[in-house]
């Protein structure tokens, strides 16, 4: 049996309804899941710590991809960082040194055998008004299939899913609709390559749900056309997004959540002149 491991995390918000304030703060929402072969976690987690430690940071702190855009507009406004702010631990580091780190984290996937990332992403401005616990549950869905596909080709394959906690809400939404598409199906009639329950792990003690963060932050950060968040994109993810046999990822590794050909196109666009 071989046993995987898939990382999840998201960035933006959603609203079912958006006033204009809410769409210029928050134009996406996405999850990101990466996928990885179970025996190869600890490459990922000894590397990773071992980059730390040569950066100077601290182990037993998160450092979140937001983190940097906050720590950016307050290095350049050469103002301090408040004491109260969950990120005022990184106040004596240099922003560019963190995008370093980050870049660094994210070349740690080329020393695995195996790497498949899957995104999907809502445009709140084109989107429909969908219930909130619906359209994440369409999000968790293609997630859910794209896993399914990729580890079918033998039938001793498993995957098992862990996710950062939200709320114990959103915890229990997400819960609720892994199981039932779990046991009642979609058009995937079984799901018999991964594990029957989502596991939550706290970020700050994950190394892979840290990474899923990174994997997350820099997609948004490509679709707003940020420099530097397009260049990590080209290098350091975009190798290894799912693809069809015509190394095709829209459908397979990249997916719109609701199904739009005019914000596939505008994806594609934005994706071939990386």
């Amino acid at each position: 049996m071989s046993i995987f491991f898939a990382f999840s995390d998201e960035t933006g918000q959603y609203q079912q309804r958006r006033r204009r304030r809410f769409l210029k703060t928050h134009p996406y929402y996405i999850r990101a899941t990466y996928l990885i072969k179970g025996s190869e976690w600890k490459i990922l987690s000894n590397e990773f710590l071992s980059l730390k430690n040569s950066f100077n940071l601290p182990i037993d702190k998160e450092i979140k991809w937001s983190y940097l855009w906050s720590i950016r507009n307050y290095q350049n406004r050469n103002e301090p960082i408040p004491s109260n702010s969950d990120f005022y631990f990184l106040r004596d580091i240099e922003y560019h040194l963190l995008i370093d780190f980050v870049e660094n984290s994210l070349a740690i996937l080329n020393k695995l055998s195996f790497v498949k990332i899957i995104y999907t992403v809502t445009f709140n401005n084109n989107c429909p008004s969908i219930d909130k616990t619906h359209l994440y549950k369409m999000h968790l869905q293609e997630h859910m299939q794209r896993i399914e596909m990729e580890l079918q080709n033998s039938e001793k394959n498993l995957c098992i899913l862990f996710f950062d906690p939200i709320s114990r809400e959103k915890n229990e939404l997400l819960r609720n609709a892994y199981n039932l598409l779990y046991f009642e199906g979609d058009f995937i009639e079984q799901y018999s390559h991964i594990k029957d329950s989502i596991n939550f792990e706290n970020s700050h003690h994950s190394v892979g749900i840290q990474i899923a963060d990174y994997i997350a932050g820099v997609f948004s950060g490509f679709l707003k056309n940020y420099s530097k968040s397009k260049e990590i994109f080209k290098e350091r993810i975009k190798p290894y997004i799912r693809k069809n046999f015509a190394n095709d990822p829209f459908g397979f590794g990249i997916r719109e959540v609701p199904s739009n050909p005019a914000i596939r196109d505008e994806v594609r666009n934005k994706y071939y002149l990386v």
